[in-house]
């Protein structure tokens, strides 16, 4: 009831304000109880979460139920042998930057596979400082290091899969992009 009652006011002051906008959702951390899915389907316009697993089939099932559009907000993994602590910071840490590439290419390929989703969003662009950053981050999640050099491995997948994403899940949809 309290899930229901806040999206319900949630939206409807989003809408009023602006009726012409997607009301996104909250964002959600992790799967939160069926109910609390159900309240959210019934209100939002697009369900947004962050999911830091190796792939997100699980959450993308959790939100099944809502026949929403799905958006990822945030995933990314961490690569051992970037030389930062990777000792705060969510998300599967990998050995090598080559394989922050395939976990990369993994993750979203399968994700593409969903036709509820509409989006998802790699954190972050730039590495954070070994010694923490506010809240005491350390972790290899850039595409950059902190002083601004590219890991090319992982650009360039990204690349490369962002540029076939739409013909992917059209694909995956039965449809022809």
């Amino acid at each position: 009831l309290l899930a229901d009652r806040y999206f319900a006011l949630t939206v409807a002051a989003i809408k009023a304000a602006d009726s012409h906008h997607l009301v996104l959702g909250c964002r959600f951390a992790m799967p939160p109880p069926a109910a609390v899915i159900e309240a959210a389907g019934r209100h939002l316009d697009v369900i947004s979460f962050n999911c830091y697993g190796p792939d997100a089939n699980g959450a993308l099932d959790a939100y099944a139920a809502t026949d929403k559009p799905c958006l990822i907000g945030e995933f990314s993994f961490r690569g051992a042998d970037s030389g930062l602590p990777n000792t705060n910071g969510a998300g599967p840490v990998v050995t090598t930057q080559a394989e922050r590439a395939d976990a990369f290419r993994h993750y979203v390929t399968t994700a593409l596979q969903r036709r509820t989703l509409v989006g998802y969003h790699w954190f972050e662009h730039a590495d954070q400082p070994a010694e923490g950053r506010f809240d005491g981050e350390n972790s290899n999640f850039g595409t950059v290091t902190i002083d601004d050099r590219v890991y090319e491995e992982l650009t360039r997948t990204m690349a490369a899969v962002n540029a076939e994403a739409e013909n992917l899940h059209a694909a995956a949809a039965g449809v022809t992009a």
